[in-house]
């Protein structure tokens, strides 16, 4: 529900800065409080419908394009199990930075259940995707940080083998949490990432 929250907060923010206005100016316009305009902005918040409303007529919006993000959209059954399957080939390719990207996009554009610009779909690809640049690049300068510091090419490898080894743990976690989340139906995950794809 945050996702929908956060679109209606980011339509409103996206309207009122067209027009040139500040949160204060919008919120007496609308006569509605500025600690209100401030949480549907952020998202953190689902307004009322009369709020809602208000704010359209002051945007110059059509009223019935803002309300349409009040509606809550309902995940079908099918869909979660598509992206639990989808998780599922990321944990199982977890070793393989990049790897344990590709098999489970190909998952995604194969499946008829997720849709094209599903975000919990997304977020997960781009968890995956971020895990695997940082994950080779901090493997890489521990490398090279021990050869330099060490004087022997041998002992970086370790400290690069652990550092992987933790990195898959983190990434583990992660999968198992997304899991966690999709059996109770709540497809607000990763919020700490954004959407990539």
């Amino acid at each position: 529900m945050q996702n929908e929250n956060s679109n209606l907060g980011q339509k409103i923010s996206d309207s009122r800065k067209t027009l040139g206005l500040s949160q204060e100016a919008l919120a007496e316009k609308a006569n509605v409080s500025l600690s209100t305009i401030q949480r549907i902005e952020k998202g953190t918040v689902k307004p009322r419908s009369f709020t809602v409303k208000i704010l359209a007529e002051t945007l110059e919006l059509d009223p019935t394009e803002l309300l349409a993000y009040l509606i809550e959209k309902k995940m079908p059954l099918s869909s979660f199990s598509a992206l639990k399957r989808m998780n599922l080939c990321t944990l199982l390719l977890v070793f393989i930075p990049f790897v344990n990207l590709i098999i489970p996009s190909i998952v995604w554009k194969k499946s008829k259940t997720i849709y094209s610009k599903d975000t919990a779909a997304g977020k997960m690809l781009s968890f995956q995707l971020l895990w695997s640049i940082c994950t080779i690049v901090v493997v890489l300068i521990s490398i090279f940080m021990t050869n330099l510091i060490t004087g022997e090419a041998g002992l970086g490898h370790y400290a690069a083998n652990t550092l992987y080894l933790l990195a898959v743990v983190f990434n583990v976690f992660i999968i198992v949490k997304i899991a966690s989340q999709f059996n109770k139906e709540d497809r607000n995950i990763l919020p700490f990432v954004s959407n990539l794809f």
